[in-house]
Formats: structure tokens, sequence, C-alpha cells
């Protein structure tokens, strides 16, 4: 997993890098090799080319309409309505990307399953509570600037939003119900998760999030995390956020097991398109992944224990 993890975070970017050259037939390439590394990279390809495509229409007669901040249905359907209108000429243009999409998709009709080996230990399930890890997880590591979960600012325009009238309240009032309900019914402990002690998740689910009402007392931070989220890629149109969210949903709402690396290529994702806008806050984040890369190596080779059976075993994610 160690390297093919790497390698899958290396590669799954390339097709987003190539497309504003044009190198088309690269992306469409790279992206193979994505599919080979995750089955799911199927799904940030579609994002690419959806993204891409939205990007196209917005610089054409739809973009008044498609790059608006919000989104509505009369939004979806105009961006609907685009494509088909536009399919032809987006198709030629960025059609090789979905060329992996469409191999995939073959594998899968002939093996059955997305799943590569083992069908029974990954079972689809509805793990809704993903997007609200997913949804901390980036907040947490957006940096330092605006939108970042750590900038008082960022506090500062959250507790404006929230409280600025009394249909905001409302609003707020009803996404806490909401979320609390869902992680309420939707956070699960695949037997994975609780039969091996060598993983962070294991003690962060059984010390805290299998706790009774521990994890819907959570809600209010990941109402404010998702809104971080949002404003983090405040430059993009409500409808680039809503394709970043179906990406994930399909991604890791069917994932019942609670691991980091499943998060990872969304958070890129997120990060490669809302980059770092001063030196400052880059410095510090990168400091900030290292100093935890760095912790995270020195327990797994300083502190190792012992199973009652006398083997030895390491702590990782």
């Amino acid at each position: 997993l160690f390297w093919t993890l790497l390698t899958h975070e290396l590669v799954m970017p390339m097709p987003k890098q190539a497309l504003p050259a044009r190198r088309i037939i690269f992306a469409g390439a790279t992206g193979c090799v994505a599919v080979l590394f995750r089955q799911t990279n199927a799904v940030w390809l579609m994002f690419t080319f959806g993204t891409a495509a939205l990007n196209d229409l917005q610089s054409s007669k739809w973009g008044v309409t498609l790059s608006q901040r919000h989104v509505s249905p009369m939004i979806l359907l105009t961006f609907c309505k685009a494509l088909l209108m536009e399919s032809k000429r987006l198709l030629w243009r960025l059609g090789f990307i979905l060329v992996p999409v469409m191999l995939f998709l073959g594998f899968v009709a002939q093996n059955g399953s997305i799943v590569v080996g083992d069908h029974s230990n990954h079972q689809v399930a509805a793990h809704w509570s993903q997007l609200a890890y997913l949804s901390a997880v980036t907040a947490a590591t957006s940096g330092f600037g605006f939108g970042s979960a750590v900038s008082m600012s960022s506090l500062k325009a959250f507790a404006a939003d929230c409280f600025g009238s009394c249909r905001s309240v409302l609003l707020l009032l009803a996404s806490l119900a909401l979320t609390a309900y869902v992680l309420h019914q939707y956070s699960l402990a695949h037997p994975f998760l609780l039969a091996d002690n060598r993983h962070y998740t294991f003690y962060i689910w059984k010390r805290f999030l299998s706790r009774p009402w521990f994890k819907e007392a959570l809600a209010p931070v990941y109402i404010y995390a998702t809104w971080c989220c949002w404003c983090r890629n405040s430059a993009h149109s409500g409808l680039w956020v809503l394709i970043w969210w179906v990406a994930a949903v399909l991604t890791l709402v069917p994932a019942p097991l609670l691991e980091p690396r499943y998060w990872t290529t969304a958070v890129i994702m997120a990060h490669l398109h809302a980059p770092e806008h001063t030196w400052l806050s880059l410095v510090a984040t990168s400091s900030a992944f290292l100093l935890v890369n760095l912790v995270t190596l020195g327990i797994f080779v300083y502190r190792p224990f012992a199973w009652p059976g006398g083997e030895v075993a390491r702590f990782m994610w």
C-alpha cells in the first residue's frame, strides 16, 4: 500500500495538470495509469473531465449563468443543456480523458464488481459520515489564510454568516440537526477497523467516535469545516464545488472502512484548485505536514509494541 499510494498520488493529478497545455493524449495515458493503481480514480478522471468542460462552457455564451457562486435547479438544467448542445465539440477536445473510464467500466462489467480480489470484505455501504471526515481533513490542511480552519478571519466570517439573520440561524439549526442525524445513523465501524490495533484510526474510533453522542457533538465542527471548504474554493463557481462533492460522494460513501488514504485524492484535488496565496502560509503548511510525517515515522520506528502472541507490531496510519 505504501508504494502504490505514493505513486497513485503522484500520477492522479497529472491529467488535470496536462489539460491547460492541451496535452490531452498525455492526460488520457496518465489517467489509465492512475486507474491501474486505484479503481476509484476513474471517478476523479470524470471530475477532471467535468471541471474542464465547465471551464470551457464558462468561456462561451453560457458563462454568465454557469459562473454563479450559488447552485440552483435552473443553473443545473442550464449546465446539462449546455453539455448536450456542446457535446460534440467537448468530446472532440476532451474526450480522450474518458477513454480510461470507458475501459474501466468494461472491466467492472466483466468482473461483476469494482473490487479486485476479496469481495466479501469490500461490500458497498452507505457511509455518509465519510463526507464529514473529508471536510474536517480538507479544512485542517488548508493553510493559514482565509478559508483555513485555524484562521481568526475565517471564524469571524463564519459567525457572521451563521448569525447575521433569522434565516441564517434557522439554516444553521437545520444543518446541525441533519449532520447529527447522519453521524448517528451512518457512522460505520468495519470489522477491519475494530480488529487491528496498529492503526491510529482504531484508537480514534475506540476512544472518541464510539462513545455515546461524542460523534454527534462534533456536528458544529464539521459544519464549520464544510464552510471553510466552500470559502477555500471561492474562486470557483458553485457548479465546480458541486462536481467536487459529487466525486467525493461516489468515491467515499460506498467505502465502509474508516481509513485516511481514502480521502487523500479528494483533499489533493481541492488543494490543487485552491493553492496557497502567500509564501508564509505555504511554508507554514508544508512545515506542519513535515512535522506530522516525522512524528509518525518516529513512532513507527522507535515505539513498537508486542501483540499477545509475541509478534512485534508498529503504529501506522
